[in-house]
């Protein structure tokens, strides 16, 4: 009995070590607790012995006890045992991630398979946003299978930074390269930088800097399917990745009912970039760039509830609260040498979690020449040039996005929405307008799994009798760091 109760004390002093919590600091009381488990669990199996005789005191100490070989039997298991341990913790600390700084790291990610079946004509097989016009004659389906959504990045935060909190973080996929055409950039996907930010945040003021969404345009809606281009990128969804700066100030604190409400007022400066170039160009440059001054955007916000819980991405809503937020948007084109055209656009972007489990999200614009921004004007900037015209005018549209998500079950998130874009005809656009609607079924069955099912169906006008159709099924499998 007493060999059993030392193989149950040295079985936990081995087990102990593989806890993550508290590393380093755990080592004295996990001393104590091997040096109890080779002296005291002995003579306490020895006291509760069914066959020793009841007795009111003790047990006198006997010579077995104190037997010298017996004592240094298990002093030299139990600092075998410490050993182990000192080498297993020293291992732990030398394998962890550590930045030259010393700062904290979390790598964040998504890896994952998209297994796609397209029917119809589209501008992108794998993530199509717009059908494309029809042709004489039947179109095949497309099938295929691709990981170039697969999303990595790091994340960076540090407190007591110039008297506020430091955010740093960054991610890249692998949807480079050409979209368009045949070639491998299915079989052997490009690395691109998506996203890069640098946050100072104080108790009513945030600075950022980086490579980030429109401020008028901050939504995504939830896919697995479309990540590289997000869902309703050409119905509404301005989501290209611009330089900016960018500055946040809570201006006021209101309550409603047990409410609290914060209002705040942000401005950005953005490169300007338009998607376009001037006719006469000859070095490839864009338009916006070529008209030497920055894009300008301001929004107006109010939110409310947990800022620390609320906030869904791409793959997730949040539990509880709501944001609300009316922006502006203006740029400058430049057309020829001494002629600029003027972008602008007004913004409406709502997010509300009416329950933990209940979330709503969209966005609206109406705008001229915001193609830049990311599929605006249906990817169109001007329209058909009159004879002797190099350009035709500058696109006007008017478009937004809906989707309603709803977690089910504590493993199932699933929701539909819809997109469209409409072009204003006297600006005689290729593309008229364009509609998505979408529903998806996102699982997380256990941790890290992850798997979606969407679908998807696109209608894209050209003229009164031209419409081009496309659906899409698209299955995801993967995991989340």
């Amino acid at each position: 009995m007493a060999a059993d109760h030392l193989e149950l004390g040295e079985t936990a002093l081995i087990l102990l070590p593989t806890a993550r919590a508290s590393r380093l600091r755990v080592l004295p009381p996990l001393v104590a607790v091997a040096l109890f488990g080779a002296f005291a669990a002995p003579a306490a199996a020895r006291a509760q012995t069914p066959t020793s005789p009841p007795a009111a005191t003790p047990p006198a100490v006997t010579p077995d006890t104190l037997s010298p070989d017996s004592l240094a039997a298990r002093l030299a298991r139990a600092e075998a045992a410490i050993a182990a341990l000192r080498q297993q913790l020293a291992t732990e600390s030398q394998s962890t991630v550590h930045t030259r700084s010393r700062l904290q790291l979390d790598i964040t990610g998504r890896v994952y398979a998209n297994f796609f079946l397209t029917t119809g004509r589209v501008n992108n097989v794998d993530v199509p946003g717009v059908a494309l016009a029809p042709v004489p004659g039947p179109v095949g389906d497309v099938f295929g299978v691709t990981v170039r959504q697969t999303r990595l990045g790091a994340v960076v935060t540090v407190d007591g930074v110039l008297g506020g909190s430091f955010a740093g973080d960054f991610e890249t996929d692998f949807f480079g390269g050409v979209q368009n055409g045949p070639g491998d950039r299915r079989l052997f996907p490009e690395p691109r930088m998506r996203t890069m930010s640098a946050r100072l945040r104080w108790p009513r003021t945030e600075v950022m800097v980086g490579m980030e969404v429109p401020l008028v345009s901050e939504l995504n809606p939830v896919s697995l399917a479309a990540s590289g281009v997000p869902l309703f990128s050409a119905t509404g969804n301005l989501w290209n990745w611009l330089g900016q700066l960018r500055v946040s100030q809570d201006v006021a604190t209101t309550t409603v009912g047990s409410t609290s409400v914060r209002w705040a007022l942000q401005g950005a400066l953005m490169t300007p970039y338009a998607a376009v170039q001037s006719p006469t160009e000859p070095d490839a440059v864009d338009g916006g760039e070529r008209s030497t001054r920055p894009a300008f955007e301001g929004r107006f916000r109010a939110k409310w509830g947990d800022s620390a819980s609320f906030g869904g991405t791409d793959a997730s809503i949040g539990d509880g609260g709501g944001e609300i937020g009316i922006g502006v948007h203006r740029g400058w084109v430049s057309i020829a040498p001494d002629e600029l055209v003027t972008s602008y656009a007004t913004t409406l972007d709502a997010r509300v979690s009416f329950t933990p489990w209940l979330e709503l999200r969209g966005e609206a614009y109406t705008g001229r020449l915001v193609r830049g921004l990311g599929g605006g004007g249906i990817g169109q900037a001007f329209g058909q040039p009159l004879p002797g015209a190099l350009l035709g005018p500058p696109i006007r549209d008017h478009a937004g996005w809906a989707q309603l998500n709803a977690r089910v079950y504590t493993t199932l998130l699933v929701g539909a929405g819809c997109g469209v874009d409409v072009v204003d005809e006297e600006d005689r656009p290729t593309r008229r307008r364009n509609g998505v609607c979408s529903g998806h079924l996102l699982w997380r069955p256990s941790e890290p799994v992850v798997v979606g099912l969407e679908y998807r169906g696109i209608a894209t006008e050209y003229a009164p009798d031209v419409t081009g159709h496309a659906r899409h099924l698209n299955l995801s499998i993967g995991f989340e760091l």
